[in-house]
């Protein structure tokens, strides 16, 4: 990669999204959620919300292997329409400076389980400078010596939240995010406002409002770009075919 610009092409190149819309898929899914949860930092992993959730995987297309993942889980009536942030967040949210007013019972879901391979995410040399809050939208996020521009697949991911929170009309989705995390998505252009104290839930986490409506608006064009060739994506039938030796470990 040259330039900024080149997000976009990169990204069609090297990756594509899939909604995880079949059997096989899931197991991959579940099976990528393990090696980044359980055996590298020993969260605890599965919940009750799974099977109500809309899954998506990022693939690597030179080898074929789910390198990323994201869920979008939507109210459900079976569990009283209650998200699990507002479970395990147990004080009242404060949305004093924040775009509303409170958590709306309808059309509202969380966004969770980001998770990338940890040989796609951030490497040393890679210095992607994330304590600086003050960096521009892409600003460091491509070099010609970097054999991928990693730094951009979590924008993949949130991209493909966003498809998801359009397709269900949600005007936003509730998020517990870990600190750093939470820099480089508002350096990347997400929109969100935080709503509480960083609270302990499998390491520090805080609660954010997303507003995906927003976000998308406020994308760089490059982001853009590639926001754009992501929605596209999620909205086409795309199940991979002959995926079953996929992450098998």
């Amino acid at each position: 990669m040259k330039n900024k610009e080149d997000i976009g092409n990169h990204y069609s190149k090297y990756f594509r999204m899939v909604n995880v819309n079949t059997e096989e898929l899931k197991t991959i899914a579940y099976q990528l959620r393990h090696n980044v949860y359980i055996e590298e930092f020993g969260y605890h992993e599965f919940d009750e919300y799974d099977e109500y959730s809309l899954h998506c995987l990022l693939f690597h297309k030179p080898s074929n292997q789910a390198i990323g993942y994201i869920r979008l889980i939507p109210q459900i009536k079976k569990f009283n329409n209650q998200l699990p942030i507002e479970k395990f967040y147990n004080e009242p949210f404060d949305f004093n400076a924040t775009r509303i007013n409170k958590v709306e019972r309808t059309n509202i879901g969380e966004v969770s389980r980001m998770a990338v391979m940890s040989s796609f995410r951030r490497r040393v040399s890679d210095n992607y400078r994330m304590d600086q809050e003050h960096l521009k939208q892409s600003e460091n996020i491509v070099s010609p010596n970097n054999r991928y521009p990693i730094n951009y697949l979590p924008m993949c991911l949130v991209s493909a939240a966003m498809h998801f929170a359009f397709v269900g009309n949600m005007k936003y989705c509730l998020a517990m995010v870990e600190p750093k995390l939470a820099i480089l998505l508002r350096r990347l252009g997400v929109q969100f406002d935080q709503i509480g104290k960083p609270f302990e839930f499998f390491g520090t986490r805080v609660p954010y409002v997303f507003y995906p409506e927003s976000t998308y608006k406020n994308l760089s064009p490059e982001f853009r770009i590639l926001s754009d060739k992501i929605i596209e994506e999620l909205s086409e039938p795309n199940v991979i075919k002959n995926t079953a030796h996929i992450n098998a470990r």
